[in-house]
């Protein structure tokens, strides 16, 4: 394939000169403006069938060039589309054009919808039949870049279990007094009044610290006013023992100079590291405002060392247009921890239904949007096929992400270009971050024949890179000892889990419900003894799988076969959908001094790493097609499993962004999960690769 280069001193003239060397079906692949005028990559329709040709003959060749292939083919449609439409000649519905005017319609941005409906697959676009479908695959692909607390369960909400400072920000009159006195109520109901104490920084509104006073008496919570000018470390006295402060601030404009300051005084010396800022985001404001608020009160808190990630969404019950708010948190990458819709204390405050607001978003009248029409047309002028140039910026975009968000990924990179592995991979076991270690079972998945490499997680519980793989002399490596926790896909030796207990590491080993722990010096089966003597925990919600499920664990005391030290038998059952009955059920053993909280991380970490085996098995012959070294091709494989995981399962709303993205490049619809992320992730890789070559290609 040649892309060919054209240069000229304005954009007709580069048009003039693709059209002349390549002719009318010639394929856009990029046009900008530079210094000299413009510069535009084409590539003609011969050399594009060719590709296609190739692809027919073999269809599991390297997949180098298998997704711009299918985007350029779609984008011959677009433009002969549009060229018919310049000729006068009836065309078929574009259902592109129908989803950018409810994009706009709804309040989202003219930038974020252009970007959305250009990745709009082909096979959705002319028909008026398939829009329904393209409708369900926009909503998908938004809700896939919106990080967000789940909606099943209010007992494990972030806010209302964060321990440390967290201070609600944002303009004037978006509810933040109201929304700290439901915050406030929702956490004494949870745990009582004696660890909360509320402080509020609005010295300027009249009458608002007694409002806020009116509250905290009738929760029977401490309540103290900072004056002007103090910082939280004039608190430092009041705030010992206190599991949460909720603090209230003024409202101030986001132009305001003085905002600076107000947002400084937040930071506390001692809390700094439990700190946390919540924006407050109107969502009846319009969405410039609100991409101005976001932007400046990011700003503002990064230069006093403050982070801004978390956003409540507050007025919907006022606001006839929610995407511009969604678009705002989409820009600004925020995570939207809860919504408000009236003034009721505490009932007006919900953990967000991200997937209905949404659906809401879309359901504007397009009938009056004679605006967005015109900015359609405006925008494609310049003939440029948008669906490539956006296939090639989420490339791009991708690959930044993945390089500068996942540790360790461009050393994988490296790797899987050069088909050998780092020095550095067969020196060192495990990387730095190590917290703790999950040790694969010491036989291969059904109907594979290789044995899944051990992962090294970090404090998060998160996959890291590179994966150890299994030695035959020595099945379990001797700097194990190196992480503080222990996970076991399957059940070791009795004599290691007690060197472990006395040693005080943390360990967590997987049983079979047959499986038989002594109880008073009597054998008895485990789900015996979890139905008889089992104590329930509480109950969390937990991503798996492209899905929340909520996880429900029951901890069973038994004793060591030979020490009769303590150990706990954990049971797990795993909650969602419409049926009652629990989708899995778990059983793990576990050491004695394992508290409540780290059977509660340890088991969320085990269950999302279950789907580790067979992204490795699928990794591994995705990868079969580079004629690798067997342990080159399983190394490599484990790694971008540990990435594929990494990606699914991090929380921070940076990687929501990315995980939208490589839905898109994928082209499949759903949940958002391994399967579908892995063969993303390889193809970013693949074209990336492509497009740096093309982009080397012959000059006009």
């Amino acid at each position: 394939m040649t892309i060919r280069r054209f240069r000229a001193a304005s954009h007709k003239d580069a048009m003039r000169k693709v059209r002349d060397a390549l002719g009318d079906d010639a394929v856009i692949v990029s046009s900008r403006k530079t210094t000299q005028g413009a510069e535009i990559y084409a590539i003609g329709e011969a050399d594009l069938a060719k590709l296609h040709d190739a692809e027919d003959i073999d269809a599991t060749a390297t997949p180098d060039f298998t997704g711009i292939a299918q985007q350029l083919l779609s984008d011959v449609q677009d433009m002969r589309a549009m060229l018919h439409q310049q000729q006068g000649d009836k065309v078929a519905d574009d259902n592109r054009k129908r989803l950018y005017r409810q994009l706009r319609a709804g309040g989202y941005s003219d930038t974020l919808s252009r970007q959305l409906v250009a990745l709009l697959p082909s096979a959705l676009n002319h028909s008026n039949k398939t829009y329904p479908e393209a409708l369900k695959w926009l909503q998908q692909q938004i809700v896939a870049r919106i990080s967000h607390q789940s909606e099943m369960q209010v007992h494990d909400w972030e806010l209302v279990q964060h321990q440390g400072v967290m201070a609600l920000v944002g303009p004037t009159g978006v509810g933040k007094t109201t929304t700290t006195a439901k915050l406030a109520a929702n956490y004494v109901m949870q745990h009582g009044n004696d660890s909360l104490l509320l402080v509020t920084t609005d010295s300027y509104r009249i009458g608002a610290q007694q409002q806020l006073a009116i509250y905290a008496e009738l929760l029977d919570v401490q309540m103290h006013a900072l004056a002007d000018g103090d910082t939280l470390d004039s608190l430092a006295e009041k705030m010992q023992g206190k599991r949460l402060i909720l603090v209230d601030t003024v409202g101030m404009s986001q132009r305001d100079q003085r905002l600076a300051q107000k947002i400084a005084a937040l930071g506390s010396a001692e809390k700094r590291d439990s700190t946390r800022i919540v924006l407050l985001l109107n969502a009846a404001a319009q969405q410039e405002t609100l991409d101005e608020v976001a932007r400046i009160y990011q700003r503002i808190a990064s230069e006093s060392d403050l982070i801004i990630q978390d956003c409540i969404l507050t007025k919907l019950d006022e606001t006839a247009r929610m995407g511009g708010v969604l678009d705002t948190v989409i820009r600004h990458k925020l995570t939207v921890q809860a919504t408000s819709t009236g003034q009721r204390v505490p009932e007006d405050i919900q953990v967000p239904d991200v997937e209905q607001l949404v659906a809401d978003s879309l359901t504007a009248d397009v009938s009056q949007s004679a605006l967005a029409e015109s900015e359609w047309e405006q925008g494609n002028e310049k003939l440029e096929p948008s669906q490539v140039f956006a296939h090639g910026h989420l490339i791009q975009s991708s690959m930044q992400a993945l390089r500068n968000q996942v540790p360790h990924f461009q050393e994988f990179v490296q790797a899987w270009k050069q088909r050998v592995l780092p020095e550095n991979w067969m020196n060192a076991a495990f990387p730095d971050e190590l917290n703790m270690i999950r040790w694969a079972a010491p036989q291969p998945l059904q109907g594979w024949h290789h044995l899944t490499p051990h992962l090294g997680l970090n404090k998060q519980g998160l996959p890291l890179v590179p994966p150890v793989l299994h030695s035959a002399d020595a099945p379990v490596l001797p700097d194990m000892a190196l992480a503080p926790v222990q996970l076991f896909d399957y059940l070791p030796q009795t004599e290691l889990l007690e060197v472990f207990s006395e040693h005080q590491t943390g360990w967590l080993a997987t049983l079979n419900l047959n499986h038989k722990v002594t109880v008073q010096g009597q054998p008895r089966a485990v789900s015996e003894l979890v139905k008889k003597h089992g104590i329930p925990l509480s109950k969390h919600t937990i991503l798996y799988r492209g899905e929340r499920r909520r996880l429900e664990l029951t901890i069973a005391a038994a004793e060591s076969e030979q020490s009769q030290q303590l150990v706990q038998v954990v049971y797990a059952e795993l909650h969602g959908g419409p049926s009652k009955n629990p989708i899995q059920r778990r059983y793990w053993l576990a050491d004695g001094h394992c508290t409540a909280e780290q059977v509660v991380e340890r088991t969320r970490t085990m269950m999302q790493l279950e789907e580790y085996a067979r992204l490795t098995r699928l990794a591994w012959r995705a990868l079969g097609k580079l004629d690798l070294d067997g342990d080159v091709q399983l190394a490599l494989a484990g790694a971008l499993a540990a990435v594929t995981l990494h990606v699914e399962y991090h929380s921070a709303a940076q990687f929501a962004g990315l995980r939208g993205e490589l839905l898109s490049i994928s082209g499949k619809r759903g949940r958002v999960q391994g399967d579908k992320l892995l063969p993303a992730i390889l193809h970013v890789m693949h074209a990336y690769e492509s497009l740096v070559a093309a982009g080397r290609e012959v000059e006009a």
